[in-house]
């Protein structure tokens, strides 16, 4: 898979060099990622339920209307002038480790949750709210929740969730998110992460990547480890991923799967 623009880095006379051999694997050579932040430790991984994993956008987009002075209003808040609901009564939600009732938040309370940060500036007028459900990005993939539909005066829809912040992992707070990952049975995992670069002549041998699992009881690691030989020459700047096979020594269950260069969460869903 290739992403990004392409553009020209480094210098097509720079000599290739060779990395310091590593000693786990004699003969090879490797390069490794300089010092990283910590992986979360503090995931709840007993919890039953499941704490669900929110990744961004938390305000869900369900109806755009496309106009230019909506979007010159996101960003300043919310102000609602429709006719308030009343407050619901708990809804029962399907997680991946089976259905779970929770208490579900009043208009008001998502109305404040989803002007907290806002600019200073004249708010998005919304003109109607009514429960319902859309479907949000979690760590274990695409996941439906009771929601509050809002209307704007322009007539877009947006949702926000309706299930009550103790339901998620650290209250709601929206996690970083990269890379996937796909599983069938939780043990035999199938990881995206970036391929080695190309090599600088056809005559050279290319490197490769290959994947380093660290596992503790809250979190399963991955990083990346690239052996052989990675020349300095100019090369498109362009990010290129594949799929790499890592076996687990026990199901991933439900503690989160982290990138150990920036301990972002990789999500995971099934095959």
């Amino acid at each position: 898979m290739l992403l990004g623009a392409s553009l020209l880095v480094g210098c097509a006379s720079q000599a290739s060099h060779t990395l310091p051999v590593d000693p786990g694997h004699p003969g090879t050579s490797t390069q490794t990622a300089t010092p990283n932040p910590p992986p979360p430790t503090d995931f709840p991984v007993n919890a039953v339920p499941r704490p669900i994993v929110l990744f961004l956008p938390k305000l869900v987009t369900v109806e755009w209307r496309g106009l230019g002075e909506e979007k010159l209003a996101v960003g300043y808040g919310y102000r609602f002038t429709g006719v308030e609901p009343p407050a619901p009564a708990p809804a029962p939600v399907v997680l991946p480790d089976g259905t779970t009732t929770f208490p579900l938040i009043g208009v008001r309370d998502a109305l404040t949750a989803m002007s907290a940060d806002a600019r200073e500036g004249e708010p998005l007028e919304l003109v109607n709210a009514e429960l319902g459900k859309a479907v949000f990005n979690t760590d274990r993939g695409d996941l439906e929740l009771p929601a509050w539909l809002f209307r704007s005066s322009f007539g877009s829809v947006y949702a926000w969730p309706a299930v009550t912040p103790a339901a998620f992992w650290k209250q709601g707070e929206v996690i970083d998110g990269s890379h996937h990952a796909k599983t069938s049975d939780g043990v035999e995992l199938e990881v995206e992460l970036g391929a080695a670069p190309s090599p600088c002549h056809p005559d050279e041998t290319p490197a490769v990547n290959e994947p380093v699992v660290t596992e503790t009881e809250t979190s399963v690691v991955i990083g990346v480890r690239t052996i052989g030989t990675v020349g300095q020459c100019a090369r498109a700047a362009i990010y290129r991923s594949q799929y790499y096979p890592v076996k687990l020594s026990r199901p991933l269950g439900s503690r989160v799967l982290v990138f150990e260069e920036d301990s972002t969460i990789i999500p995971v869903t099934r095959n």
